[in-house]
């Protein structure tokens, strides 16, 4: 059994004990990071959303601090708008709309990515791919496993190619991606405006 959140008829959030779905309790592997610590990699699930809340506001906060950042929500996310959101993101992941692979380190949510289905008939081989990592987990090999599982189970879940953006002033995430086989596909200039500086959005895709 395990916890989810329904409104009750006043739009509260409640608990309440329901049975797994299989996608959303999916441990993938388990892996030492290059500092020597364990770490799972595995399905979102409903008892992350505390996590899930501090993952999200601890990006928004380094946003000032650290311009390359692909993070561009503009402000702090309460735990029920967070709850909004894991809510939408385990009914994808139960209809298989979402490849979704986190990462645990002594319990805890340390990163963050999935990869989104097309909505469309002609678009449903294609997926979208997001990723994050907190900032003290960054540069020890998350986030190339995390990516390397995303891209085993999205063609696993019959996806044929898979696109991501980045921004060009973020040359580490830019070696992370060629090293998992995206290319450039495609530069938007000046697509952000942050701390008064124009960043140009790179465009990188691959086949599966």
């Amino acid at each position: 059994m395990y916890t989810s959140l329904s409104k009750d008829p006043r739009g509260r959030w409640n608990r309440q004990a329901r049975k797994p779905g299989m996608r959303t309790s999916r441990v993938y592997r388990h892996f030492k990071t290059s500092s020597g610590e364990s770490a799972t990699l595995r399905a979102l699930k409903w008892e992350d959303l505390d996590d899930c809340v501090i993952f999200i506001n601890d990006l928004v906060s380094e946003k000032s601090s650290e311009p390359d950042l692909g993070i561009v929500a503009d402000r702090k996310q309460t735990r029920e708008e967070e709850a909004e959101w894991l809510a939408s993101q385990i009914t994808g992941i139960e209809r298989g709309s979402i490849v979704s692979v986190v990462a645990e380190i002594r319990g805890r949510l340390v990163g963050n990515s999935s990869v989104t289905r097309g909505s469309y008939e002609d678009t449903k081989h294609h997926g979208y791919l997001g990723i994050a990592i907190s900032k003290k987990h960054r540069d020890r090999g998350i986030g190339l496993e995390m990516m390397r599982t995303l891209i085993h189970e999205s063609r696993k879940a019959g996806l044929k190619t898979i696109e991501l953006e980045v921004f060009a002033t973020n040359p580490s995430a830019i070696h992370v991606y060629q090293r998992t086989g995206f290319k450039e596909a495609g530069r938007i200039p000046k697509k952000m405006l942050r701390n008064g500086k124009f960043i140009d959005s790179i465009v990188m895709a691959r086949e599966l």
